[in-house]
């Protein structure tokens, strides 16, 4: 039996249900948030130990849940009664070649600056990482642990004292107090022993005041013998995170959007490869954020910049193993990040990357160029080879993305390797333009020069002399997936624009009117849809178009579109189509765009570049019926706005015909 102690409702207490929220992401799967955070956190444990490279495994099972409760002091019946199948899920991370969980356990000895590894970890909530080149920052990624499973977590860990080794084990659970189900019932764990839990409970073994790990070697080895989970051996130092009550089915259904618009190949074969068990899924999201570093020996040779074993159930992904085009973001950073340590790395297997400095004026003490990104233009066929393999837009969870034109798609990372994002909207690729084939892709990898100091007489003085690679650390949210300037700063801003700019450079062989690459995708298939071609005057059978994807008045892209009829009378375009909206958003607008051997051009440009009337009028907008996911039945409209009457208001939508300039009309449609 184990000591425990429960954190009760008090001044200033942290909530469970405020720690369990505090990532600020519920955009991902939680198996990415856990990979991107146990890697993170085993890679700033490596950082002042001794080689080249850490490692981390991945190992998933089963284990008797009687078994392990009883060590779960006062919440063993709670736990038996909920979990009376003879086995249940875990999922242990192991890390070695890391430090551990080192620094002092007792409240009373913990320094102001630094609580330590361990204390952060089981204690703290929100307490920042102090390493300036470590990945973590904000100490709320520790959450997803909680998140995983059903909010026990087992803290196991061997590390170097002064004169010997010390192991370490700790349990912590970590739940919304407030948590009840449909009929509003109490279903927190807690609650059950304590009516005035915070949400927060651990156990080990208790002295004085102090809640302190189990460093009994005996006892430690019965715990971890539940899991079939092995010791750290005599001078290997790490730690290991042991999340019981997995629930696999949950966590597999949480990796593709239920409303998603996939074509039901790419679905199936992606589920059937990918997303079959824990471990299939691990695999992939590994590669997915860490690509930069899996066996790539490279980095030792010019930075200090350790490489990554890592293994799902003792089985190793080795660069060779890693699907094509997490090999080529492989290659695309080391070629960045070497430049930006005055090294020239040329990649033998993408030979065609090309490297661009990025320039920020004004923020720098000396030169401005803030970084590098390294740019490849390449097709399917060379990316992929004889392999049968979805595109990257799967792999990286833009699902609807699959199909049409590609997106291009711009990477970013600090020193530490994590792929920031993966991004297809938004500031880093506004207004560039994807490939003519679908057969073609852009990608681009930045990487930031860490060190470069940003000058002292900044007027914004809480960042002056502070080195880049910091301000970027500073820039991320808690979840690490986008970096956003503080007020008054543009650094971000500048490198996002430049970025862009560099890009357009080498890919525009003429200048282009700026219009999002989204609106670009749209406008050709309006072309398409407008345009005579044989049969001129005819009816066209539905089916002609099609698209699959999402749609804003924010610009938020335009896939959820597909063209059912076409008809041609004299001077007129009969359109018909189905609009589908993403869940959460309420309204898009369609217009229409003009292509030209200059590139393309809407209403505002024309007017302003040519000085005529837009060529083409919206006449009449006509809703037939609506659907809708809270009714079972669709919802007939039958009316229409037009240049007569631009409004049409239901109590289930509104339509309006706007005039952005002289004749270009946009229909903007808006559910209420």
């Amino acid at each position: 039996m184990l000591d425990r102690e429960i954190l009760k409702t008090d001044y200033g207490v942290s909530y469970g249900s405020v720690t369990l929220k505090s990532l600020q992401n519920d955009n991902i799967p939680e198996l990415d948030l856990l990979v991107r955070e146990a890697i993170q956190n085993s890679s700033d444990a490596s950082l002042n130990e001794p080689g080249d490279s850490y490692a981390v495994n991945f190992i998933t099972g089963v284990f008797t849940p009687k078994a392990f409760n009883e060590y779960i002091t006062g919440l063993e019946d709670v736990l038996n009664r909920r979990y009376p199948d003879p086995t249940a899920s875990f999922l242990e991370i192991r890390d070695t070649r890391t430090c551990g969980l080192t620094g002092k356990v007792r409240k009373n000895e913990i320094k102001k600056d630094d609580h330590g590894n361990f204390f952060k970890l089981i204690y703290d909530t929100g307490k920042r990482q102090t390493i300036s080149v470590a990945g973590g920052n904000w100490g709320f990624g520790k959450s997803v642990y909680y998140r995983v499973g059903i909010g026990i977590v087992i803290f196991y860990s061997r590390i170097k004292t002064e004169d010997s080794y010390e192991d370490r084990l700790i349990i912590t659970l970590v739940e919304d107090e407030s948590k009840t189900n449909e009929s509003g019932d109490d279903i927190t764990l807690l609650n059950d022993i304590e009516p005035r839990s915070a949400g927060k409970a651990w156990w080990g073994r208790k002295q004085d005041e102090d809640l302190l790990p189990i460093t009994d070697k005996e006892s430690i080895l019965k715990i971890l013998e539940v899991f079939g989970s092995k010791p750290f051996k005599e001078h290997e130092t790490g730690t290991a995170i042991i999340i019981p009550y997995i629930d696999e089915k949950r966590l597999l259904d949480g990796i593709i959007p239920i409303e998603a618009d996939i074509e039901p190949g790419i679905k199936s074969h992606f589920v059937e490869v990918w997303a079959s068990s824990l471990s299939d899924y691990l695999r992939l999201s590994i590669q997915k954020w860490y690509a930069p570093k899996i066996h790539n020996r490279t980095l030792p040779n010019f930075c200090k910049n350790k490489w990554l074993i890592v293994s799902v159930d003792n089985t190793p992904i080795k660069k060779q193993d890693m699907l094509p085009f997490f090999q080529l973001t492989q290659e695309l950073y080391t070629v960045a990040l070497a430049k930006t340590y005055s090294y020239d790395y040329k990649s033998d297997a993408f030979p065609n990357i090309e490297l661009l400095p990025i320039n920020v004026r004004n923020y720098f003490a000396s030169g401005m160029t803030a970084g590098y990104i390294a740019l490849i233009r390449i097709s399917r066929a060379e990316l992929n080879g004889t392999q049968n393999v979805l595109s990257p837009y799967a792999y990286i969870g833009k699902f609807e993305e699959d199909g049409g034109l590609n997106e291009p798609i711009i990477m970013y990372s600090r020193d530490p390797g994590m792929v920031i994002e993966y991004a297809t909207t938004g500031a880093w690729v506004k207004n560039l333009t994807p490939q003519d084939s679908p057969d073609d892709f852009i990608f681009g990898f930045f990487v930031p020069i860490t060190d470069k100091l940003i000058k002292e007489d900044l007027t914004v003085t809480e960042y002056a002399a502070m080195p880049l690679g910091e301000y970027l650390r500073e820039c991320e949210a808690s979840d690490h997936m986008r970096w956003i300037d503080p007020v008054r700063m543009q650094i971000v801003q500048r490198i996002q624009k430049n970025v862009i700019n560099q890009i357009n450079k080498r890919i525009k062989a003429s200048a282009l009117v700026n219009i999002d690459a989204t609106a670009s995708k749209l406008s050709n298939r309006l072309g398409r849809m407008l345009l005579p071609r044989i049969g001129y005057g005819k009816n066209i059978k539905p089916g002609l178009g099609s698209g699959s994807g999402s749609g804003s008045a924010s610009g938020t892209k335009m896939h959820n579109i597909n063209f059912t009829s076409r008809c041609i009378h004299g001077n007129e375009v009969e359109l018909g189509y189905t609009l589908k909206l993403s869940p959460g958003k309420k309204q898009v607008a369609l217009s229409v765009i003009i292509a030209s051997e200059g590139g393309w051009i809407d209403a505002s440009s024309w007017k302003e570049d040519i000085g005529t009337n837009f060529p083409v009028e919206i006449q009449e907008c006509f809703i037939e019926l609506v659907k809708s996911p809270i009714s079972d039945k669709p919802i007939e409209i039958k009316s229409s706005c037009s240049s007569s009457q631009s409004l049409l208001e239901k109590e289930e939508l509104s339509v309006e015909l706007k005039d952005e300039t002289q004749r270009g009309l946009y229909t903007q449609v808006v559910l209420t």
